[in-house]
Order: C-alpha cells, then sequence, then structure tokens
C-alpha cells in the first residue's frame, strides 16, 4: 500500500488548503472544506445537528477530484468524483449503539467505509480493504497539529478515503 499524510492545523478556514503528501515527499492533493448549501446552513445553524461542513479533495491543478456535499444536515450527504460529475448518495449505517459506518456505489463498485476501536477509519471496495486512514497518537506535536496518515492501494483512492474520514470521523461526527 502507498503512504500519504497531511497535516490539519489547530485553525482551519474556508480558504485553507492542506496538502496530502506521497512518501516522496511531493503534494498530490489538497483537502479544504466544502461549505454546505445554503439551505443545509441554516438548518445546521439552527438545530445545531449534523456536521459542521463537508470537504472536497482538489488536485494540484485546483480541479476537484471527490467532494461531499450535504443536502439535509446529520442526514443527507452526497459524494461528487470528477470523472462522473454525478452526485451519488452515501447512505449511513448505525453500527453498534452509537457508531456511523457509510457506504455508496461507485462506478458499480460497492464502497463501505467505517471507523474501528482505534478511530482509524477503513473504505473497502466490494468487500477488499483499500485504504486505511488514521491519526497516530504523538505526545510532541499532538497540541499543535495533527498528523494524519492514510495507507491506500492507489492515490485515488487515498484522496477518497481521506475527504470520507475528514468529514465523516475526523471531528468524532
Amino acid at each position: 500500500m502507498l503512504t500519504f499524510t497531511y497535516e490539519v492545523p489547530n485553525k482551519v478556514r474556508m480558504s485553507t488548503k492542506i496538502p496530502i503528501i506521497n512518501e516522496q515527499g511531493e503534494p498530490v492533493f489538497t483537502l479544504q472544506k466544502n461549505q454546505h448549501r445554503f439551505f443545509a446552513r441554516i438548518v445546521h445553524d439552527t438545530v445545531r445537528g449534523g456536521l459542521p461542513y463537508c470537504y472536497k479533495v482538489n488536485d494540484m491543478n485546483g480541479e476537484f477530484f471527490y467532494s461531499i456535499v450535504c443536502t439535509f444536515p446529520g442526514i443527507r450527504y452526497q459524494l461528487t468524483e470528477q470523472s462522473s460529475q454525478q452526485m451519488i448518495p452515501i447512505t449511513s449505517h448505525r453500527v453498534q449503539l452509537i457508531e456511523k459506518a457509510y457506504s455508496f456505489l461507485l462506478n458499480n463498485h460497492t464502497y463501505y467505509f467505517e471507523r474501528d476501536a482505534t478511530n482509524a477509519g477503513h473504505l473497502k471496495c466490494d468487500n477488499q480493504q483499500i485504504a486505511t486512514v488514521y491519526l497516530p497518537f504523538d505526545p510532541d506535536i499532538w497540541k499543535k497539529i495533527d498528523k494524519i496518515i492514510v495507507k491506500a492501494t492507489t492515490k485515488e483512492i487515498a484522496a477518497l478515503a481521506a475527504v470520507l474520514y475528514h468529514t465523516f470521523y475526523y471531528y468524532d461526527a
């Protein structure tokens, strides 16, 4: 598996672009907040439910690669992928008592994303593990910055896993 990393500073603004870096130290994608649509922002601000933001991954030319949008906070999320430009519904599943997992159908493949007891996110495609995303505990930098590690079969899968992890699990949603 290929290894990618990205570092999340304590303050992330809408304009903050977080580079996703490959093993050679080269940036391959950027992760950025993707503000909810107008109606979803109003609902979120009113009820304070659901995820505060969704995220998108852009390639280094600034073209979006994957993005997650919310049509209604906490209930309806959709994935947009660069090549098809279609909105793919993401279905949430209750796992155990309070944990959620997410699934969607992309290019006739079933994807499933869930978090384990160590807070690592695991992405499976047709029941085969294709990526793992985790935040290792490092007491030296813990209070300054979070360094997220993504292990994936391809850089495209790493981008997908990063946007899913950051949207659904990074903020313990």
